[in-house]
């Protein structure tokens, strides 16, 4: 056994006694922040892999050890102490994942879909059926941008879910020449649809 398996074998061990004795209630606040000094970087390395985002990794940490210290007086001692950490490591980034997501969705269909707007007058179909061109419109337009790196740019932020950070890596810029790539090839897709579209001209701005 490496001198590495050793150590990380002993931790293991040291983690199961602290969480018995926490488990047991029988336990000081030195034992808590020692359990906690033990896990912290062992599931920020399980977690980073989810990401590969700091701040990302960080939020899911946090939650993390949250729900470990406070459902720890639930955990069965049938199974190893490891097992149980990373499964709810594990759960709270996939629900993470699943969020962010959602918000990625919003974000896009806030770009290529006109928002819900709710009135108390009757159904109006001349409304819906420009909210409906505009849709269809937005997105021809966003594939017909002219190749530059503006538009490759808007294609990994908003379709290949990227962020500004790894997006600055790629193409080796700063994060602030990112936004404002960003902006522009916004403001080139808005151009294009009033161009084409210019019956759209008082709907872009819920667009844009």
């Amino acid at each position: 056994m490496s001198a590495y398996d050793l150590l990380n074998k002993q931790l293991n061990n040291e983690m199961q006694s602290l969480a018995e004795l926490i488990k047991s209630g029988n336990y000081t606040e030195r034992d808590r922040n020692r359990l906690a000094s033990i896990m912290y970087p062992k599931l920020k390395y399980f977690i980073w892999k989810f990401f590969n985002d700091t701040d990302e990794t960080d939020e899911v940490l946090h939650n993390t050890l949250f729900k470990i210290f406070k459902g720890i007086s639930s955990y069965s001692d049938t199974y190893r102490f490891t097992t149980w950490i990373y499964t709810i490591a594990k759960n709270e980034a996939l629900l993470h994942q699943h969020k962010l997501k959602q918000n990625f969705a919003i974000r896009l269909d806030n770009l290529t879909h006109p928002p819900i707007i709710l009135d108390d007058s009757a159904y109006n179909f001349e409304k819906e059926m420009y909210f409906d061109d505009l849709y269809n419109m937005t997105k021809v337009e966003i594939n017909a941008l002219p190749e530059c790196i503006e538009k490759l740019i808007l294609i990994d932020k908003e379709l290949n879910h990227m962020r500004g950070n790894e997006i600055a890596e790629k193409y080796e810029m700063n994060l602030n020449t990112v936004k404002t790539k960003i902006r522009k090839a916004r403001k080139m897709l808005k151009e294009a649809v009033l161009t084409n579209n210019p019956h759209m001209i008082d709907k872009l701005e819920d667009y844009f």
